[in-house]
Parts: C-alpha cells; structure tokens; sequence
C-alpha cells in the first residue's frame, strides 16, 4: 500500500513538475524575432486565405483553419511588442510604444474583423467571406498605416 502511495506521489510530483515553467526575461532581439515569427505566419495565413477567396485556388477546407491561424495570430498582437524591441533594422514605429492606447484600438479591430472573418468562413456564404475578407484587410492596413515603416 504504501509502495502504490509512493508511486503515485512521485507521478504527480513529476507531472507538476513538467507543467512549472520557468520564467525567463525576453531579450530585445528575442522579442523582435519572435514578433517577426508572428507577423510572417500572419502573412502567410493572409496570402493563403485571399488565394482562397479570390478563387485562385479551390477551398478543400483550408479557409477554415487559415481563418483560425489567423485569429490566433492576431491575438497575440498584444504580446509581441516588448518595450525596447525595435532594435537594429525594425519596422515598428515608436508611435506603438507612445500611443498604447491608440495602437491597442487598433489591435481590437483587427481582433473583431479576424473574428468576423471567421464567423463568415463558418457560415459559407461567398459574400459575406469577401466581405469580411476586404474588412479584415483594411483592419491590418490602418495598424500599418500608424505603426509599421513604409515599405516600398
């Protein structure tokens, strides 16, 4: 009995131990890479799902997981913009970290146009996806507009 109760108490001890995370500071360039990471799968879920809706290519479902990619992606937008992260060649503005507040308006549209845009997947009505698709993208450009260089 005792030898069971031993066991199940390393097992749980093992398993608590596997779920503690250890809390580390994000360098500056850490945080520029990874916001990098996020803001390329984003581009790749856009690039992907206009194909899609442009019926450039057939939607054998993936609309619907590139949607989701796409709401996860911009979600995180409210992590990805460590203090101190524009370093070396970056291409956020300052104006993220001197207008929080304005930049997180603008975080939230996209959040509610991604989320539109998913609602539309969902329902199938080629449409409204359209629709929600050309809003979602006015929604990533005036983040852009504000907040990111100009690219050529």
């Amino acid at each position: 009995m005792q030898l069971r109760t031993t066991g199940a108490l390393v097992g749980i001890v093992a398993m608590l131990g596997l779920s503690v995370q250890v809390a580390a500071e994000t360098s500056a360039e850490d945080a520029k890479k990874y916001r990098i990471s996020v803001m390329t799968a984003l581009k790749g879920h856009m690039g992907t799902a206009s194909m899609t809706v442009r019926g450039l290519v057939d939607d054998n479902g993936q609309l619907t997981g590139h949607a989701a990619g796409l709401v996860s992606g911009v979600a995180e937008l409210h992590n990805i913009f460590q203090e101190g992260s524009a370093v070396d060649e970056s291409e956020a503005l300052p104006a993220i970290w001197e207008q929080p507040e304005k930049f997180a308006a603008a975080i939230k549209k996209s959040e509610e146009a991604t989320v539109a845009f998913q609602v539309a997947v969902a329902g199938g009505d080629g449409e409204a996806i359209g629709a929600a698709f050309r809003n979602m993208g006015k929604s990533c450009g005036g983040c852009h507009d504000d907040f990111r260089v100009e690219n050529d």
